[in-house]
């Protein structure tokens, strides 16, 4: 039975893969000049925090006070697309029904993000997020979190809620995302979808299921029990 749930925020809660992406290719173009390729975004940007982005984009080390400001501004690109593009202004195809359900039966729940704080303050106040989540409580990038793969993001978010990671269920979409979930022994890990990327998430062998959306039969049957 499960007795709580964690989740990612970007690509697993929110669809927001395009303008994330999007916002990163048009900072690093603008910034530093780069163009970036698939490859080299999947490797060193998805699901990374800004920190080790940053890092990858410029070649050197940045200082908490400097990750922290430098990443603002392409946060502020990311932000301005998320509020014009009708696609993520709401919440992932089943996300809001899965979140009042789990609400209903006092299931706990947290979320663990690689983003920093002033895109999750941007969520809780766009998608009214504290209608499920105690922003107190939220796990995100403060400039000295060990970015995923490193479990520590779980950790902390299991501890912040009192739950044993070993009846956790954790719902990720990234490759480090998922090595996290992994890493952290989470019982079950769930991989959400992001585009046509079925295969290659069930290619990886770390997710116990692969799903499309929140409204999949395979996550019903999973909570069915409780």
């Amino acid at each position: 039975m499960c007795k709580a749930v964690l989740f990612d925020f970007n690509g697993t809660l929110l669809s927001d893969s395009p303008q994330n992406e999007a916002a990163w290719l048009e900072f690093a173009k603008t910034v530093t000049g780069k163009i970036l390729s698939p490859s080299e975004f999947q490797e060193n940007v998805h699901g990374k925090n800004n920190r080790l982005v940053l890092k990858y984009l410029f070649d050197r080390s940045f200082t908490k006070e400097e990750s922290i400001e430098l990443g603002e501004k392409k946060e502020e690109i990311y932000r301005q697309m998320v509020r014009q593009d009708p696609t993520t202004q709401h919440l992932m195809s089943g996300a809001p029904e899965f979140l009042d359900y789990l609400k209903e039966k006092r299931i706990p729940v947290n979320i663990a993000t690689a983003a920093g704080y002033g895109n999750v303050r941007f969520y809780f106040d766009f998608f009214h997020l504290n209608r499920w989540f105690d922003f107190e409580k939220i796990i995100y990038d403060n400039g000295e979190m060990k970015s995923k793969p490193f479990p520590d993001y779980y950790i902390q978010s299991a501890e912040r809620i009192n739950v044993d990671l070993r009846n956790v269920v954790i719902f990720e979409d990234s490759y480090s995302g998922l090595l996290a979930a992994k890493n952290a022994g989470a019982a079950k890990i769930i991989a959400i979808e992001t585009g046509d990327n079925r295969n290659d998430l069930m290619s990886l062998n770390i997710a116990d299921i692969v799903v499309k959306d929140y409204f999949s039969p395979e996550v019903k049957k999973l909570f069915k029990s409780n």
